[in-house]
């Protein structure tokens, strides 16, 4: 994937996120142009689901949640995966309920089809950005941002550029999640490719 592809796939990735979490309460049916009036349909309320967990992995630090909700949104890999948005649907164990359900994009990666032939899967490289706590973090709210480096590896010894970009992740404690730190939101910012 091109330099143009890749910002254009994490473009995509951002404005999904943030237009699923800007939707609301359903727009009345506006009346007919023949004069008639329309019959508003049943308020849908959608009922939270709680996000998927990681077996064994403690939610009680907000550094690793948002270490490995890093590492899985980067963790494609065609030999297992059946399109790329399963790597998006692995980082949700690390996710709270409202961005859980904001995957429609995550199937869209112009990638995909060269890294199938390859039988690629991505190697990552996730380091924290900065050593000390960030002096916004609260009881309940939490900041973590990371450098990631990620690498299409193919079985075949092809190897693509190698994407580097920072995640930004807000985090939030306990509430309908249930105990533990989870991502809320993230910020995805292009670092370049080698």
């Amino acid at each position: 994937m091109n330099a143009p592809q890749r910002v254009a796939a994490a473009v995509i990735l951002a404005l999904a996120v943030i237009g699923c979490a800007a939707k609301g309460e359903p727009t009345p049916l506006e009346p007919s142009a023949g004069g008639g009036s329309a019959v508003p349909g049943p308020t849908i309320v959608a009922v939270p689901v709680p996000p998927p967990t990681q077996p064994g992995f403690s939610y009680a630090d907000p550094g690793p949640v948002c270490q490995r909700f890093v590492t899985a949104l980067y963790s494609a890999d065609t030999r297992r995966d059946a399109r790329p948005g399963d790597a998006y649907r692995r980082a949700m164990r690390f996710a709270s309920d409202t961005l859980a359900g904001q995957s429609a994009a995550a199937d869209h990666d112009g990638g995909w089809t060269t890294w199938t032939a390859h039988r690629a899967y991505i190697q990552v490289v996730v380091t924290p950005v900065g050593d000390a706590q960030p002096a916004a973090d609260n009881g309940i709210n939490a900041r973590r941002a990371y450098r990631v480096g990620a690498t299409p590896v193919g079985e075949d010894g092809w190897c693509g550029r190698t994407e580097h970009s920072f995640v930004d992740c807000a985090l939030r404690r306990e509430g309908p999640n249930g105990a533990g730190w989870r991502v809320t939101s993230y910020e995805l910012g292009l670092a370049g490719l080698r």
